[in-house]
């Protein structure tokens, strides 16, 4: 079976894991490329073999252990090396995306990818929906959610240029400013609107 594929992405701190959540508390099915990346990093595993055998990161590991937090200083400082690491993981989380999917017998599969609008090989879908928050929101969040002070997260924001981009290339905007239950909300309305409720 091939499942309708939806690509749940936003803004940073604007909730796209919420979300993520809450569909899955409904019973859909989501797939997290950050879950994937997350184990594709293991030692040994595909993306970790990548970033260790091109040698331009030698300064995030220690012996045979890659400290990712070294990894993000070194790419959120360097957008050149952010290029790079992408150009050689972006490639396996696809594959095992698209191998989750072709084993798949849902109807409707999310899948949560944070970059989406950053990528330059995007992932094929079906539609994309969009998570977004007001900047006053986001800052706090940011701030609270990586302990990062005011100037530091103020950096990490997308400009407004960018997310006119992504509201114009997204099928459906979610504003998560407000609380979990105002976002429950918008996405029973969206669910029912794009005839997905079957799983009520």
């Amino acid at each position: 079976m091939n499942p309708s594929k939806i690509v749940i992405t936003g803004t940073i701190a604007s909730g796209k894991s919420t979300l993520s959540k809450l569909l899955k508390e409904l019973g859909y099915k989501v797939l997290s490329s950050d879950d994937i990346n997350r184990e594709l990093l293991e030692k040994g595993n595909a993306n970790y073999q990548a970033i260790k055998d091109s040698n331009l990161f030698d300064e995030a590991f220690l012996g045979d252990e890659l400290d990712k937090k070294k990894l993000a200083e070194i790419i959120f400082s360097d957008k050149k090396k952010l290029g790079t690491l992408n150009e050689l993981t972006h490639k396996n989380i696809l594959n095992e995306i698209n191998y989750s999917l072709e084993n798949s017998k849902e109807k409707v599969v999310f899948i949560e990818i944070p970059l989406y609008f950053q990528s330059k090989e995007k992932f094929k879908n079906d539609q994309v929906w969009l998570v977004v928050a007001d900047y006053q929101t986001q800052l706090q969040r940011l701030m609270q959610r990586d302990n990062i002070d005011l100037e530091y997260a103020k950096t990490k924001i997308q400009t407004q240029q960018e997310l006119m981009r992504m509201k114009d290339e997204s099928d459906v905007v979610f504003d998560n400013s407000s609380s979990i239950e105002e976002l429950k909300e918008q996405l029973k309305k969206v669910l029912e609107y794009k005839d997905l409720l079957w799983k009520f």
